[in-house]
């Protein structure tokens, strides 16, 4: 075998060891459940709070910006939260799977990672069609300004004149990156942990770009781990991520 072929498989069975290693103690699908279902009810919570201080966030983060080398973390972490870094991550972790397509069970939880990473986001995309809420970089805010303000167009700047200026409401990147971040948990617990944080900066550096507020990114992340939760695996499917 060439050196690099070589090389390519080895870095394979370590990234295999590491992530779905057999040794990792069995899942409580549950319990996980449980827990991720009152995770939605508390974003939604934190939300809907969060309409009070969106704001104020949003012009905080606008005159005292985060240092350079912590916004360029965060904006690499963006591809956890983007369609296509999901897609390109999923399809590293269903090659490190080795999913067989032939046999029905491994095309199910292929399809399963895939429906409840997106689950959320089609919704939504839905959402932001019918709800127009202005983005923070195209607002104009001031500190009397209303959360109720930024739904409408009349905070918007005049050089705005793109669509999506209007489609803050709710968070797309942060569905993705919950959706994508709680569907590999099920089938991936050793990487918990990775996928977890990776959501959390995906989802901080929409609000640090000021492309969202606050309270867009909790409702979406919301969304995304409701859309994750109905595409969770029975026991018997995701008995091989343990």
């Amino acid at each position: 075998m060439p050196p690099i072929a070589s090389s390519l498989k080895a870095q394979l069975k370590y990234l295999n060891y590491l992530i779905i290693s057999p040794r990792v103690p069995p899942l409580n699908l549950s319990i996980l459940r449980q827990r991720a279902a009152r995770l939605v009810v508390l974003l939604v919570c934190v939300g809907l709070l969060a309409f009070t201080i969106d704001v104020p966030i949003a012009l905080l983060t606008s005159t005292h910006p985060l240092p350079k080398e912590i916004s360029n973390i965060l904006r690499l972490s963006e591809i956890g939260g983007h369609g296509t870094g999901a897609a390109m991550i999923l399809i590293a972790a269903l090659a490190i799977k080795q999913i067989n397509w032939r046999k029905k069970r491994d095309r199910l939880i292929a399809c399963q990672l895939i429906a409840g990473s997106y689950l959320g986001a089609l919704i939504v995309d839905l959402l932001k069609l019918t709800i127009n809420r202005v983005r923070p970089h195209s607002a104009l805010l001031n500190p009397r300004t209303s959360f109720l303000d930024t739904f409408g167009q009349e905070l918007l700047k005049p050089d705005s004149v793109s669509r999506s200026a209007l489609m803050s409401f709710p968070s797309g990147h942060a569905a993705v990156a919950a959706g994508l971040a709680v569907s590999l948990c099920w089938f991936y617990p050793r990487g918990r942990s990775v996928f977890i944080v990776l959501a959390i900066l995906a989802s901080f550096q929409r609000i640090n770009s000021l492309s969202h507020f606050l309270s867009d990114i909790c409702i979406g992340a919301a969304i995304g781990i409701a859309g994750a939760l109905v595409f969770a695996p029975t026991p018997n499917h995701a008995d091989r991520g343990q």
